[in-house]
C-alpha cells in the first residue's frame, strides 16, 4: 500500500491501519446460490452476524473463512485472529479466500460474493461448486481501498474475473458523466461479467481464449499503452493478478498519474502447479 497522503491527516498506511483496528468476524449461513455463467457462480450469506455489517465502499472485500479440508464444520468463531490463526494445529487452520462485496441488501441482512471458478481449483474454489443453502462459513473483514480524491475527472478501472464483481459496484456509485475505461480479463465472450450500463463508460474485453487465468499481463500492458488518456486528473484503480496489477502500476507511472491517485491490489497471484483463488 501507498503511503501517499490521501487527505489532509491520514495516509494510505493510516487507513489500512485504522480498517484493521475495526476488523472483525461474522459468522453467517449460505442462503442462496446461482449460477452467472458456466464459470461464475452468485453465492448469498445472511443471518448470523450479518445484521451488523456495514460496508465501507464499492469495493469492499472480506476474507471468506471456510472448514479445514477433511472436515465439515468451521473450527473458528467470533474471536478469530491470525495471530491466533498461527497458533492453531494445521490440521485444525481453516482455508479461504479474498472475495469482493458485489450486493448488500442492509434491509435483509444479505451479502452477495461472486466466485470465479478457477480450474484447477484452489480450497475455495472447491467449496463453493458444492456450496448449498445452510452451509456455515465465516467472513473476516471488511476492508476496502477505492477512494479518489473528491473532483476526480476520470477512472481507469482493470480487472480479471475476481475483480470485476468490485468493477460493477464501483460503476455503480460513479457519476453518470465521469468518464471510465474499463479493461476487463474474462477467458471468453461468454463469461463475460454483467456490468452496469453507463453512456461515459467504454468497456475493452480480453479474451483469454484457452490461455490460463493469470498468463495474459502482457496483452493487458499493449492495450494500456494504446489508451487515450483524459485530460484532467484520473483515478487508477486494479484488482486481478499479480502481474497484471505490476502493468498497471507500470502504466499509471508512465501516464503521469501519482500513486495518491491509485488504488491498485494484487488479488491473487498465479504459482507454477498451484491454483488461486479470488
Amino acid at each position: 500500500m501507498s503511503s501517499e497522503k490521501i487527505g489532509p491527516d491520514e495516509t494510505a498506511a493510516d487507513r489500512d491501519a485504522r480498517q484493521l483496528r475495526s476488523v472483525r468476524t461474522y459468522l453467517t449461513t449460505v442462503v442462496g446460490v446461482e449460477d452467472v455463467h458456466a464459470s461464475l457462480r452468485r453465492i448469498t450469506f445472511a443471518t448470523g452476524d450479518l445484521r451488523d455489517f456495514r460496508p465501507l465502499g464499492p469495493d469492499t472485500f472480506l476474507y471468506l473463512l471456510l472448514p479445514p479440508p477433511g472436515q465439515q464444520t468451521l473450527t473458528v468463531g467470533r474471536s478469530f485472529t491470525w495471530q491466533a490463526y498461527a497458533r492453531m494445529p494445521e490440521a485444525d487452520r481453516p482455508v479461504g479466500a479474498y472475495y469482493t462485496l458485489r450486493s448488500w441488501r442492509p434491509e435483509t441482512s444479505e451479502l452477495d460474493l461472486l466466485f470465479a471458478l478457477h480450474d484447477p481449483a484452489g480450497h475455495a474454489t472447491t467449496w463453493a461448486r458444492r456450496a448449498e443453502a445452510g452451509d456455515r462459513v465465516a467472513l473476516w473483514g471488511p476492508r476496502a481501498t477505492f477512494d479518489p480524491p473528491p473532483g476526480t475527472d476520470w477512472f481507469l478501472l482493470v480487472a480479471d474475473d475476481t475483480g470485476l464483481p468490485a468493477v460493477g459496484a464501483i460503476l455503480e456509485t460513479l457519476p453518470p458523466h465521469v468518464p471510465v475505461t474499463v479493461v476487463a480479463e474474462v477467458a471468453c465472450r461468454e463469461e463475460r461479467h454483467p456490468l452496469p450500463t453507463r453512456s461515459a463508460t467504454q468497456v475493452i474485453w480480453l479474451h483469454r481464449d484457452g490461455a490460463p487465468a493469470g498468463t495474459i499481463a502482457s496483452r493487458v500492458a499493449d492495450v494500456l499503452g494504446g489508451l487515450r488518456q483524459p485530460e484532467g486528473d484520473g483515478y487508477v484503480w486494479a484488482g486481478a493478478e499479480r502481474d497484471t496489477v505490476k502493468a498497471v502500476r507500470r502504466h499509471a507511472g508512465e501516464i503521469g498519474v501519482p500513486t495518491r491517485r491509485t488504488s491498485l491490489v494484487a488479488y491473487w497471484r498465479r504459482e507454477p502447479d498451484e491454483a488461486a483463488d479470488g
